[in-house]
């Protein structure tokens, strides 16, 4: 179904804990986008730490600064190597924001650093989102493991931390669950498709949890993040298309994305 108005190209950029599967979905969503929309996708790669990468990225900071690089040059171990690779592409902003806009693609997907506060935490993450903004429609999908929503107020935390990256990169914000297809999501599921079995079950968790969750539930619900939370396998593409028209309602729908 190709219907997406593309005046400007639209930006995905993907987030999420070390371990959530961000660099197999990028690689995985893509092909998906290009086979079932026929949309043109352009890869860029924001992570120089990574070694391997499932796709061919058409901008890659690689080409600047890697944290093995760093960690030679300046003596420093793995973390502060990596703090200091990302100082290197914050310095390079200009030219990272020159390359991205003439890329020809209607999607550019958005992959960043493995460590999330690596690029959530630091300016240069949400300085490029805020660029990305500028050139065309930006949103963000926020990736967990579907294991870190075992209870219903895991499953609350996962949505309010998705608010958190929403106020830090100033773009509407999603949360999807990976690895669907391992059969640890199905309570995510339920409570995903069904505010009110969510609701309930939270009454049942102790003390104060119950309490707090039930009021987050609330404030989610007011400033209207989505109430949906796609539950996606990188593996089979299950829960794509759920994802894909979720994103779409923030793309032509002036973020509408409940």
């Amino acid at each position: 179904m190709h219907w997406l108005p593309l005046r400007r190209s639209l930006y995905l950029i993907v987030i999420g804990p070390a371990g959530s599967g961000k660099t197999t979905l990028t690689a995985a969503f893509g092909r998906w986008i290009e086979e079932n929309q026929s949309f043109r996708v352009a890869y860029v790669n924001l992570d120089p730490g990574a070694d391997q990468l499932p796709y061919r990225p058409d901008v890659d900071v690689r080409e600047w600064v890697t944290v093995s690089q760093v960690m030679r040059e300046k003596g420093l171990g793995p973390n502060g190597a990596l703090v200091a690779s990302m100082e290197e592409v914050y310095a390079r902003k200009s030219d990272l924001m020159r390359e991205i806009a003439n890329l020809e693609a209607e999607i550019v997907i958005v992959d960043t650093p493995g460590q999330m506060e690596l690029f959530l935490f630091h300016e240069a993450g949400p300085a490029i989102s805020r660029e990305l903004a500028k050139l065309g429609a930006a949103s963000a999908v926020m990736l967990f493991d579907s294991s870190l929503a075992s209870r219903p107020s895991h499953f609350i935390t996962l949505k309010l931390m998705s608010m958190v990256a929403q106020l830090r990169l100033e773009v509407p914000t999603v949360a999807v669950l990976s690895k669907g297809d391992l059969g640890v999501a199905s309570l995510a599921v339920a409570w995903a498709r069904d505010p009110e079995a969510l609701l309930a079950e939270l009454k049942l968790e102790p003390g104060v949890v119950s309490e707090l969750s039930s009021r987050l539930v609330e404030v989610l619900n007011e400033f209207r993040l989505a109430a949906r939370v796609p539950i996606v396998s990188s593996t089979t593409g299950e829960g794509f298309r759920e994802l894909y028209d979720l994103l779409h309602e923030i793309w032509c729908a002036c973020g509408d994305v409940t």
